[in-house]
């Protein structure tokens, strides 16, 4: 069987879409990491974590952990704590290039792979009436950098570059070309 070692609907949504049979199992660990690491290596990091906090209690089954993180000018971006935390956020990120990395760990038993998917997104120029209506929508305030590209979030993106389902938090293709390397019963 597949664990999904995440509460988050969007990345339960994609594996839904893609055919996988699974259960969800989240975990409830602090994220706390090294300052000085790198950005991918904060995301395989916290990924790392969750995954093999919830695999400890299934050790025959495929566990599957993520994390995203919003990088803008080499700072983390992460949820916002309120309103006027995901106010600053999106007003730093409007009319500039950020990154966007999710970091996944696959584990079973013994066999474990983390790896990390990079996009690039870049925003639209916001006004404070158009980041005051989004955050009006409550969509940002469970999502890394304050936006979800696959809401409403994505009316604010003007492109981006590499892989759309990483920035929505888990890098499907990625993933489904790893698991063929586990046993899933």
């Amino acid at each position: 069987m597949i664990i999904l070692a995440s509460s988050s609907p969007r990345r339960a949504k994609l594996l839904k879409e893609a055919g996988l049979d699974f259960k969800i199992v989240s975990s409830d660990i602090e994220e706390l990491f090294d300052e000085n690491l790198e950005p991918h290596e904060v995301a395989m990091y916290l990924a790392n974590l969750k995954t093999k906090h919830i695999a400890e209690n299934y050790k025959k089954d495929v566990v599957i952990g993520a994390d995203t993180i919003v990088v803008y000018d080499r700072k983390i971006l992460g949820k916002p704590i309120d309103e006027q935390d995901a106010f600053n956020m999106l007003t730093t990120l409007s009319n500039q290039c950020h990154d966007v990395y999710t970091g996944v760990t696959i584990i079973q038993g013994e066999k474990e792979e983390t790896f990390y998917s990079k996009t690039r997104v870049c925003m639209k120029t916001l006004s404070e009436l158009e980041i005051k209506a989004y955050i009006h929508t409550k969509e940002p305030m469970d999502k890394a950098g304050a936006y979800g590209i696959q809401g409403d979030g994505g009316k604010l993106v003007d492109h981006y570059e590499g892989d759309f389902f990483t920035i929505m938090g888990l890098p499907l293709k990625d993933v489904l070309s790893r698991l063929k390397n586990f046993n899933i019963e």
